[in-house]
């Protein structure tokens, strides 16, 4: 009766394949995972500002977005954490029965900017931002890598849009054309 089975040379083959196909697509399936991770972030962020917006319409009121450390005032970077609230008495500063939602902090080591230079937007009763605020909110990764980082584009208008490539260069633009950059 013969018995059926591998030999050590079949064997040491398909583990040799096996090393290096892991070889080629562990680091690809890294970066995948990297993207993906900013672009979540970016999306959460971006429902936040889209949300600010909507409430400014529906309640034909100011709707305050601003960025928030402790998630109770507006204080801190873009990247510590937002909030939203609405000034229901006009006193400017935050009070607990007018916070509409709090978003968290970006993910460790990531850095959220926002190019028009303000922690706090308003928007007004037609959805437009007060001020005539716009500018680039760009979300960069822990590991700086340009190709990663995904921006959303505010228009004075009160609308907003995700950052695209438009040049085919690999690397999403701000409103103006220009590349990111994440150094």
């Amino acid at each position: 009766m013969r018995q059926q089975g591998f030999t050590i040379i079949e064997l040491m083959i398909t583990v040799a394949l096996i090393a290096v196909i892991a070889g080629i697509g562990i680091p690809s399936f890294r970066d995948v995972i990297a993207k993906n991770r900013v672009v979540s972030s970016i999306n959460e962020f971006h429902q936040g500002l889209r949300l600010a917006r909507s409430e400014a319409v529906k309640r034909n009121d100011t709707i305050v977005f601003c960025a928030s450390s402790d998630q109770a005032t507006c204080s801190g970077t873009w990247g510590n954490g937002w909030l939203i609230y609405h000034d229901a008495d006009g006193d400017n500063t935050v009070d607990a029965n007018e916070v509409v939602r709090v978003g968290d902090a970006v993910s460790g080591g990531f850095s959220l900017t926002f190019t028009g230079n303000t922690t706090s937007i308003s928007f007004l009763a037609r959805g437009l931002v007060s001020g005539g605020v716009n500018g680039t909110f760009k979300l960069c990764d822990s590991e700086g890598v340009a190709q990663r980082a995904r921006g959303i584009v505010l228009l004075a208008t009160g609308s907003t849009r995700r950052s695209i490539d438009n040049d085919g260069s690999g690397v999403h633009e701000d409103n103006g054309g220009t590349d990111f950059s994440c150094s």
